[in-house]
């Protein structure tokens, strides 16, 4: 029978396969959020993504039971356990300003159409603060309450120690289900002010300069109520059953006492991971399922793949037939080649026949009748009948054209300027009216 402490345990297979595909599946959501410059979203997709990237990195390291022959973890469990409380904090305080800033935009009382200077930096400093300055906060004052270096257990990797008194309460336990019941606050304002303004969401979300369109906002909120959802209850549990029934008082001998640095203390738990680090897959994948199957980020998908030079692999995902961008090298050429041809010898040919051009265009002024005359300019004079002010472009451009058949191609300048004027007579959008001055409405991108 092989001995549990050595053997390799399901969980040590499966997690670092699902937390590999959850990492590359988030990428999408980070980048459309960066592009957006959506700094809250942008932050709880990067403090997710770091969180997955640690535990599958720790079940990698640790996945079996055998603590003779672990590493101990030096140097990268001393980072590890200081970004705990980092992205314990950077998540719910990423997701308060995502639903602050929702609130926001439905606040149709406060509404400014163009923020002024002073605004965006209040909005900034505010974002910036709770998504990055409290996560930093709980970085430096992890000290003061570490009783011992860190924990390693068994695919969970290295675990921040807290010491079981008050300071850890006031100082650090207390801040993460704060700031998930603030998200929680706007939230519900979210809902009572969406169901309020039921008829109007789409107008005051175009007003709002927020850049948010309703299929943007619905996935956003939704994705941060779903968040919170889970990660409240989580923290209120673990707050209410490890703090209060095991309180001692605070001693900073005791806490930091002589072999402080080599308290290093590694749990076995026999092939079972901590139910923690399936949530953190689960709400990956919740990432991606809110943001990584939008249109939006089909767009994104589309732009990677022509920037990598894949059109000619899926053409049909980028709206050309099959075979379109599949162009032979040699038929180029050879279009290429008899286009030179014919220039070449419309030079010649009108090399050769440039004493009889001016000839022709004299007979012609000479020769044609009046009436010949007037039925072939009737078009270009319809023209001219409008406002000259407002085309004389197109008159110059028409006249441009028929010069240029004159002195391009060998025949009768009459027959020339008649297929001018019968190309002019069958298009009337050629002709000046005052409708075809202005752009429709429907045109207008």
């Amino acid at each position: 029978m092989a001995d549990p402490s050595t053997s390799l345990p399901p969980a040590a297979i499966l997690a670092p396969i699902l937390i590999s595909i959850v990492l590359i599946l988030d990428l999408s959501p980070f980048f459309f959020h960066l592009k957006h410059r959506n700094l809250a979203a942008t932050t709880l997709v990067f403090w997710i993504f770091l969180c997955l990237f640690c535990d599958g990195l720790n079940s990698l390291i640790w996945p079996r039971g055998d603590t003779a022959h672990w590493w101990k973890g030096y140097i990268l469990c001393d980072i590890e356990v200081k970004l705990v409380g980092a992205w314990q904090a950077g998540i719910p305080g990423a997701l308060l300003c995502i639903m602050r800033n929702l609130s926001k935009v439905l606040d149709t009382e406060n509404t400014v159409l163009v923020p002024s200077k002073s605004q965006r930096r209040k909005q900034l400093a505010f974002d910036l603060f709770f998504c990055f300055g409290i996560p930093l906060y709980m970085i430096s004052i992890h000290y003061v309450v570490q009783p011992s270096r860190y924990y390693i257990q068994q695919l969970a990797g290295c675990l921040a120690p807290w010491d079981n008194s008050w300071p850890t309460i006031v100082l650090m336990a207390i801040i993460t289900p704060l700031l998930s019941l603030g998200a929680v606050y706007y939230g519900l304002l979210v809902l009572i002010r969406a169901r309020k303004y039921e008829r109007d969401f789409a107008a005051i979300l175009h007003s709002s300069n927020s850049n948010l369109t309703k299929s943007r906002f619905q996935r956003l909120f939704l994705m941060s109520f779903t968040v919170v959802a889970v990660v409240l209850p989580v923290q209120l549990y673990l707050f209410s059953t490890a703090m209060f029934p095991h309180l001692l008082p605070y001693d900073w001998e005791a806490i930091h006492g002589p072999g402080w640095s080599e308290r290093i203390i590694l749990v076995p738990t026999s092939g079972v991971m901590l139910f923690d680090r399936w949530l953190h897959i689960s709400i990956g994948f919740a990432l991606f399922l809110f943001f990584g199957l939008g249109k939006d980020a089909v767009s994104m998908y589309r732009g990677w793949l022509l920037s990598i030079g894949l059109v000619g692999l899926f053409p049909r995902l980028f709206g050309a037939p099959p075979g379109a961008q599949n162009i032979d090298s040699s038929t180029t050429l050879g279009s290429i080649g008899s286009r030179a041809r014919a220039i070449f010898s419309k030079k010649r040919s009108n090399d050769a026949s440039w004493s009889s051009r001016t000839d022709s265009v004299s007979t012609f002024t000479s020769c044609a009748s009046p009436s010949e005359a007037q039925k072939a300019f009737a078009p270009l004079s319809t023209i001219t009948e409008g406002s000259s002010t407002t085309r004389p472009g197109v008159v110059i451009h028409a006249m441009s054209f028929a010069e240029g058949e004159q002195t391009s191609r060998q025949g009768s300048p009459p027959s020339t300027l008649r297929s001018i004027g019968t190309f002019f007579a069958t298009f009337p959008m050629w002709r000046l009216s005052p409708r075809s001055t202005r752009m429709a409405p429907d045109s207008i991108v």
